[in-house]
């Protein structure tokens, strides 16, 4: 190169062209252009507008757009959550609705034009086929090149949308309700591509403690929050929010049989009071033997009920009370962290990469439930056909789990396929396939109950291998392929 030796240069520009022209040859000229050209780069960048202003300019061309549709139900329906198929609890079915349901959605275009929707929904998971039916609805009815990531809350206060819940040889799902949620899946996603607008995007980021908090390793601990505040660019208005925190919706127990989103309702209730009564759309990421930390009935800290008017199960005694708290209290951490500007969202476009996976069944109850039909399953040669989806928008990269992960699965993903971007993950997304659990854990007879959860006992590699794939954009397919997959 023309310039390669270290030299010290002078600070300001005008003394830089000065020692230029004391150099000869080659290294003068290159001097003196560098010098020139910063110059020419400071005079420019005076001119500019503040940053501020720039990064309104640079937001402009984001638009952004929410929906929620209540999809809880009076029809008596069983519940899923508790046990197992073959393993029933004393809870039978639905009575009343304590809080809404939601089918939640928000959509991102781009600058670039690039259309993404995450979708939450309070339901205790869905199949991989159900969901590659919204999926394709959703492309019929809104754009056929917008890329979807749907996750479930895995609220165990609302029907059986799996089949997992019913009684032998009989599934618990109940088809008008299934139906009737992926129509509501639908109406949530063209509302809020509807509802686009000029946006600018901020966000909070902290902990918040759940029982995983004191764990000895690390690698257990998953505490911490994303919260990002989307504003209209010209009113300033609050158009929504979108939260990934992480912990099991089971505050209330399996003696409450009326539909509820758990501590979720109550969080965003509580969002919903304090800064706006907008769509606020809730994601649980790696939530594996992840669980809220509950207060006890007698803490003189407990707020009344934020449901007040919806239906009460007299067997849950002081447990709404204790839900409701659980709620605020995530809600009163995230809005006591600081709230800072994204300028680079989406500014550098929408990257979407589906990567194709298999996994091996060898559990029982999959094997059973896929005989009997309870559920809808892809099982073909005794193996499960999923995918893994990662969005990436700017600095963040949204990935969905096909499950429910152990923290400490999630992080042996190597770092450096975040390539700087900070995940967001999305559990129970694009499939509900139980746990993730390190192959070690079926060692430990305290952990009976989750390994008898898993699809594959050595499924952990095998999701590990395709979330590293989605992450560095790697063998990606895309959802038409996945749909013949």
């Amino acid at each position: 190169m023309w310039f390669s030796r270290n030299v010290n240069l002078p600070s300001s520009i005008p003394e830089r062209i000065q020692y230029a022209r004391s150099q000869g040859g080659w290294h003068r000229r290159g001097l003196l252009f560098v010098s020139l050209f910063a110059f020419v780069s400071s005079a420019f960048a005076q001119s500019k507008p503040t940053n501020s202003a720039a990064s309104d300019i640079q937001m402009s061309q984001l638009r952004v757009g929410f929906s929620q549709i209540n999809i809880a139900t009076r029809d008596i329906l069983p519940m899923g959550g508790y046990g197992t198929y073959v393993l029933k609890t004393p809870r039978l079915s639905s009575e009343g609705i304590h809080d809404p349901l939601y089918a939640s959605a928000v959509v991102i275009e781009s600058a670039q034009g690039q259309l993404a929707a995450l979708v939450s929904l309070d339901a205790v998971g869905l199949s991989g086929t159900q969901i590659e039916r919204i999926e394709k609805a959703v492309r019929e009815s809104v754009d056929s090149k917008i890329e979807i990531i749907i996750s479930a809350t895995h609220t165990h206060h609302s029907p059986d949308t799996l089949g997992l819940w019913g009684s032998i040889p009989r599934t618990g799902r109940d088809s008008r309700y299934s139906a009737q949620l992926e129509t509501a899946t639908v109406q949530a996603v063209r509302e809020a591509f509807a509802k686009r607008e000029k946006a600018k995007v901020s966000s909070r980021v902290g902990r918040h403690a759940n029982d995983s908090s004191a764990a000895r390793n690390s690698f257990d601990v998953n505490d911490d929050f994303l919260w990002l505040g989307f504003y209209g660019l010209e009113d300033g208005q609050l158009l929504g929010t979108f939260t990934q925190w992480s912990a099991h919706p089971t505050v209330l127990g399996m003696e409450n049989n009326a539909l509820s989103s758990d501590y979720i309702g109550a969080y965003r209730e509580t969002l919903s009071q304090k800064l706006a009564r907008v769509p606020h759309v809730y994601v649980n990421g790696a939530l594996g033997k992840v669980y809220p930390l509950i207060p006890k009935a007698d803490d003189p800290t407990l707020i009344a009920d934020l449901f007040p008017n919806g239906s009460h199960d007299p067997d849950v005694k002081d447990g709404y009370r204790i839900v409701s708290t659980v709620g605020a209290r995530l809600a009163d951490a995230v809005l006591s962290s600081p709230e800072v500007s994204m300028p680079d969202f989406a500014s550098s476009g929408i990257n979407v990469c589906h990567v194709p996976v298999k996994f091996p069944v060898d559990n029982f109850l999959f094997k059973l439930a896929g005989e009997l039909k309870a559920v809808e399953t892809r099982i073909k040669h005794g193996e499960i056909a999923t995918r893994v989806t990662a969005i990436s928008v700017g600095p963040l990269v949204f990935t969905s789990i096909p499950g429910e992960a152990f923290p400490k699965v999630i992080r042996k993903i190597d770092p450096s396929v975040y390539a700087g971007r900070r995940p967001v993950w999305m559990g129970l997304g694009q499939e509900w396939l139980g746990y993730f659990v390190d192959p070690d854990d079926y060692k430990n007879s305290e952990l009976k109950y989750w390994t008898g959860l898993s699809v594959f006992k050595n499924a952990e590699g095998i999701l590990l291998e395709g979330e590293s794939k989605a992450l560095q954009s790697k063998d990606c397919r895309s959802f038409d392929d996945e749909i013949e997959f």
